[in-house]
């Protein structure tokens, strides 16, 4: 019997060990929603087009996105996700004492969410009057 909960207790501290808290409480990816204030704008993340007016997209933590709205005729405009760091990754301490969690979190960038969840990207339409 012994044999069963070392072996039980083994496979836990790896399964723990190989992600770290905030991956497995929030997954590797963020739902993040974009919009746009002027119709017909086709709205793109690093480059591929993700669809027209508004869209949401499930981007991995960790790395910066670029999202452009453009529209025939416009000025396209061009911003950077930005990130901040997600308490859930010190959970960790109370599974290994955050050696192994916390820099697992860090490393693979489950530590950073993207932040805001929410863009609004216009582009720069000149209105001619009337």
């Amino acid at each position: 019997m012994m044999v069963n909960i070392k072996h039980i207790i083994a496979a836990t501290f790896i399964t723990t060990s190989i992600t770290g808290c905030a991956s497995i409480f929030s997954g590797g990816s963020d739902n993040v929603s974009i919009n746009s204030l002027e119709k017909g704008t086709t709205l793109s993340i690093n480059g591929a087009p993700r669809g027209l007016d508004n869209t949401a997209a499930d981007l991995k933590r960790g790395k910066p996105y670029t999202i452009t709205a453009s529209k025939e005729g416009c000025k396209d405009v061009t911003i950077q996700t930005q990130e901040s760091f997600d308490g859930r990754s010190l959970l960790g301490i109370f599974i290994d004492f955050g050696i192994f969690t916390i820099p697992i979190d860090m490393i693979s960038g489950g530590a950073w969410k993207i932040s805001p969840s929410s863009y609004t990207v216009t582009p720069i339409c000149d209105k001619k009057a009337s």
